[in-house]
């Protein structure tokens, strides 16, 4: 492995421009399942991450930062932020270059990740150029809830305006999940999943009636509204209560097959019923069963088997990746993940991580306690400070494949699967099932013993949750080697 290092780079070129073409990079898939939806009581946070290659990925931990008086953020755009006196630790997922594809959960168990969502505005006007990237950023070191989150998001948004077409962030903690979505400009509405329920979306927005006036479920700018009957796109009159995703959806992501066939499986899986697709899917629903770990990662792993849009068996070597019709476990997938956030537990060892580094039906998903010191070494270019400082620097050193980096190693395991999946995914299967299981099992006999710790010597505990987690990402990169 490595030994062509220019010739992986050159396929990783071609495969980037072939995938450009087909629209990649708008595939991203997220659940969110309430406390009352869930066996153990937890929220839930599933997400897959899908941009276009070429790409890395980085996993860093974030340590809690002081600021002196009278610093700034400097936004990507020229902007400029009022620094807080602390900044929350954080785990990050970093993708150096891209805008809008990392993801984090900082020391408060507060996860945030985004799907991209076209929205009908073409243009508006700006403040300094607007705000992109970082407004998941200043949510993760600033929020101490999903709620504040969705709060201090939503000020940024009006503040700057959002210069990108639309998104939606997803946004839970260890008692809620919201939908928070913004409009290119300075709107913006979000949505709490209701406890006993599970969100599904993929690239559109789902936020369908919103109720902004005295209910604490929706929160969001009343512009929202007004712009859209300034614009003639909603009259009450003629359109009766407000709808957000059928008035701000662009129509060629409200009605493209490639975001509806995979917010409806999702809800086709999940709530245990046939949803047709020439009716509205819900923004949420009851899940047929509480879910609990393995639901998540299965549907994270799902490649429409069994259903119409399946790849038949003899078709490209059996890699149902790369279809017109996106997976939700596709071509593009960069790495996948669920945050279990437990409201009972310290957040240290209450919320966790469970990541999938690179394909989810290929790679184990693995535990990484919010609470961990440092990922293991080589599961990062540079340290958190140097990748912060370097996030837009052009770099093309970074997709030289190395051996010392652990990501080179599940991309290259990725593709040699594909390049076979047939004949290769069943025993891929019972090795990746085998780690998860074993890991899973471990979980309750060490975080008993930790609680413990956690009591007498939060030190001494952090760094054994630092190692625990350390153990699956390690083994991953071992089974490569």
């Amino acid at each position: 492995m490595f030994k062509n290092t220019r010739g992986i780079v050159l396929f990783i070129l071609l495969f980037f421009s072939l995938s450009s073409m087909a629209g990649a990079g708008e595939n991203c898939f997220s659940v969110l399942a309430g406390n009352g939806a869930t066996r153990d009581g937890a929220v839930y946070f599933a997400h897959n991450e899908d941009d276009p290659p070429p790409q890395i990925v980085n996993f860093i931990k974030v340590p809690h930062l002081s600021h002196k008086p009278g610093e700034v953020v400097t936004l990507k755009n020229g902007g400029t932020v009022p620094q807080v006196p602390e900044t929350a630790a954080y785990i990050w997922l970093q993708m150096p270059g891209e805008e809008f594809a990392d993801s984090y959960m900082n020391e408060y168990g507060v996860a945030i990740s985004s799907n991209q969502c076209q929205s009908r505005v073409k243009q508006a006007k700006l403040t300094d150029g607007g705000i992109g990237y970082w407004l998941r950023r200043l949510m993760a070191e600033r929020a101490h809830t999903a709620r504040e989150a969705v709060e201090i998001g939503g000020k940024l948004v009006e503040e700057f305006g959002y210069h990108s077409s639309g998104r939606t962030y997803s946004i839970a903690d260890t008692k809620e999940a919201w939908l928070f979505s913004v409009v290119r400009g300075r709107l913006w509405v979000a949505e709490r999943v209701p406890d006993n329920q599970v969100a599904v979306i993929a690239n559109c927005y789902t936020i369908g009636e919103i109720k902004l006036s005295d209910n604490a479920d929706y929160l969001g700018t009343p512009a929202i509204i007004s712009y859209a009957v300034k614009r003639g796109w909603y009259k009450p009159d003629r359109d009766g209560a407000f709808n957000f995703r059928e008035i701000y959806n662009a129509p060629k992501s409200k009605y493209s097959i490639r975001n509806l066939a995979r917010w409806w499986r999702g809800v086709v899986k999940l709530s245990g019923k046939d949803w047709s697709l020439r009716k509205p899917l819900p923004f949420s629903f009851v899940p047929a069963r509480k879910l609990g770990i393995p639901d998540l990662t299965a549907i994270l792993r799902d490649h429409y088997e069994g259903c119409q849009f399946e790849t038949p068996a003899d078709f490209n070597h059996g890699n149902p990746h790369g279809n017109f019709v996106k997976r939700i476990c596709s071509d593009t997938t960069q790495y996948g993940f669920v945050a279990q956030l437990r409201p009972e537990l310290p957040v240290s060892m209450g919320a966790i991580l469970w990541i999938a580094p690179r394909r989810p039906c290929i790679q184990p998903f693995v535990p990484v306690y919010c609470g961990i010191l440092a990922f293991p070494h080589g599961f990062a270019r540079k340290p958190f400070d140097g990748a912060i400082a370097s996030q837009f620097t052009p770099d093309s050193s970074r997709y030289v494949a190395t051996e010392k980096l652990a990501y080179w190693s599940f991309f290259e395991q990725a593709m040699r699967i594909d390049a076979d999946y047939g004949n290769k995914i069943e025993a891929v299967r019972l090795r990746r099932d085998e780690v998860e299981t074993t890991l899973m099992r471990a979980v309750p006999g060490f975080e008993k013993k930790v609680l413990k710790l956690l009591k007498r010597n939060q030190k001494k505990a952090r760094t054994a949750l630092t190692r625990f987690s350390a153990i699956g990402l390690k083994e991953l990169w071992k089974l490569n080697r």
